[in-house]
């Protein structure tokens, strides 16, 4: 692995020297606020006045929260990380259209709504913005360049670049610049929390809360869920809306909730209170997870059931032969069981039915995968016409054979379900080729840092991520996968996985006993040596 830390050569300062350094280091943070406070005062005294006979308490809450999340992003450019990730992670568009974190303000609908068509950003990009802003100016004021880069960081730099092309291209071809911009904006989040991710991370606990920020936001989104499946049922709404509650991505980030629970019982001397708290907040978002019916999503979730049974082959052998057998005959016999069944408790054997017996699925799956079909072909075509260059982003994609209709859908000519190939349709060859390349080494390093992590919350933190990696790119091959949520996750995970090794390298003070009776501090674990490093400790002894 490439890792590099760029510093300056140290000077010796003096008094006047530090005096001054003090005095930079205040001036800035004083810029800092008057920033925080001025840049929403004027977006917060017009959305009050818009929303004063709508809902004041509610925008104005939201304003605080945003001001507060600033304020939290100047004293530490990581904090940005952990809010960006529980505010986008705790709705979408369609569980929690009110919600601001994601929608621009211009947005009517938002609680950060600001009158005015000249601000297409949103809170979740300004945030974005000023913690990477923030991090490199603290680097500059201290004088301390620290830019940690790794092979990942370069696939992921590269990858971005061939977006960028595609932007160019595309517009150079007449493309609209609007559209150009709305297909490819959630890549970019994908760059930047990567490298907030890779390069602020310094301590051990912090990957700790990154992983609470996260469940704490899907609990969040469970609850929410749950709130409007109880207004929809006391409306008699027809239960078949239930199935449209949450956006498609929004289940796979679920998944991760369930994988993060198993793994914590798969490491031995995990958190007991993360061992107890997860089951009872995997509660609400189970109602939703399963009323959603997101086929993709059960199916990933059993490719991720046996990652974790590998796992606890290598980590807990005998656990894993009292568990897994049975398991396996209990799947097996609920599969026969149900296969010909339509009710909620058989969707997900109905999943797999649709995927590897498409002629029994039922008739909305099989539109469904029809659909799926022609607009392969129509991919297809289009990478055969123009297989190095790609059509680029803003253009239409070539349609060569008649598909449905599906106008209701805004992008449908620009967006296709299968984002894997799609790559490939706007950025050509070489955004194709790099996106494999980024994909392969991230679960290449992933799988590393999973060998290597100690036992207990490190390994399964490691293990959730890498997981979520494969199940994001796997559900990518049959469906839109390039939003904004998933986005932020996956560059959040790549980010994690590359910083994680250096992190834990690094010496761990011991603590000291506070009492005379309190047992001997533990040291910190350490990480484990690679299996060639392990082949050279034996042969050298």
């Amino acid at each position: 692995m490439l890792e590099n830390s760029i510093r300056p050569p140290k000077y010796n300062t003096g008094p006047q020297e530090a005096r001054k350094a003090k005095l930079i280091k205040w001036g800035w943070i004083s810029l800092m606020l008057i920033f925080t406070v001025s840049l929403p005062y004027g977006l917060v005294s017009e959305a009050l006045v818009q929303s004063y006979y709508n809902d004041v308490s509610a925008s104005s809450a939201a304003w605080l929260v945003l001001i507060a999340t600033f304020i939290a992003i100047i004293r530490e450019p990581r904090y940005g990380t952990y809010c960006i990730m529980f505010f986008t992670l705790m709705g979408d568009l369609k569980l929690s259209w009110w919600l601001p974190f994601n929608k621009n303000f211009s947005s009517p609908e938002s609680l950060l709504y600001v009158s005015s068509p000249s601000l297409p950003f949103s809170p979740l990009e300004l945030c974005l913005v000023f913690s990477l802003g923030v991090w490199i100016l603290r680097m500059v004021i201290r004088r301390e360049y620290k830019f940690y880069v790794t092979e990942l960081t370069w696939a992921v730099l590269a990858f971005t670049g061939f977006i960028v092309l595609g932007i160019v291209y595309g517009l150079s071809q007449g493309g609209a610049i609007d559209i150009a911009l709305w297909e490819s904006r959630a890549i970019f989040y994908l760059t930047i929390m990567f490298l907030l991710c890779s390069n602020t991370y310094t301590e051990r606990h912090q990957y700790n809360i990154l992983m609470w920020a996260i469940m704490l936001g899907l609990f969040t989104e469970g609850i929410i869920g749950n709130w409007w499946v109880h207004i929809w049922e006391r409306e008699k709404y027809d239960s078949r809306v239930f199935q449209t509650i949450s956006e498609h991505s929004a289940s796979q980030h679920m998944n991760t909730m369930y994988v993060f629970l198993m793994a914590s019982w798969v490491y031995v001397g995990g958190s007991i209170r993360k061992r107890l708290i997860l089951p009872v907040m995997c509660i609400p978002v189970v109602v939703i997870y399963i009323l959603s019916q997101r086929r993709a999503a059960f199916l990933t979730l059993g490719i991720s059931f046996l990652f974790l049974a590998f796992v606890l082959y290598h980590q807990r052998r005998w656990l894993f032969w009292q568990i897994m057998p049975p398991l396996v005959m209990i799947a097996l016999a609920y599969m026969v069981v149900f296969w010909n069944s339509s009710g909620p408790l058989a969707f997900p054997v109905q999943a797999v039915k649709s995927v590897i017996a498409e002629d029994d699925a039922n008739s909305a799956d099989r539109a469904s995968n029809e659909y799926r079909d022609v607009e392969n072909l129509n991919t297809l075509f289009t990478i055969q016409t123009e297989p190095l260059t790609g059509v680029g982003f803003g253009k239409k994609f070539y349609i060569a054979y008649q598909m449905p209709d599906i106008s209701f859908f805004v992008w449908w000519e620009y967006i296709t379900h299968n984002s894997i190939m799609w790559m490939w349709m706007k950025t050509g060859a070489g955004g194709f080729i790099a996106m494999i390349y980024m994909i392969g080494l991230a679960i290449m390093t992933g799988a590393r840092v999973v060998w290597r992590m100690p036992h207990g919350n490190l390994g399964a933190i490691a293990l959730t991520l890498t997981i979520y990696i494969i199940m994001h790119f796997i559900f990518a091959y049959v469906d839109m996968s390039w939003n904004d949520q998933s986005m932020l996750y996956i560059g959040a995970s790549m980010g994690v996985l590359s910083s994680m090794e250096r992190v834990l390298a690094k010496p761990v003070p011991q603590k000291v006993k506070r009492w005379p009776w309190q047992p001997d501090p533990a040291t910190a674990a350490e990480l484990r040596p690679l299996q060639s490093e392990q082949l050279e400790l034996s042969e050298t002894h």
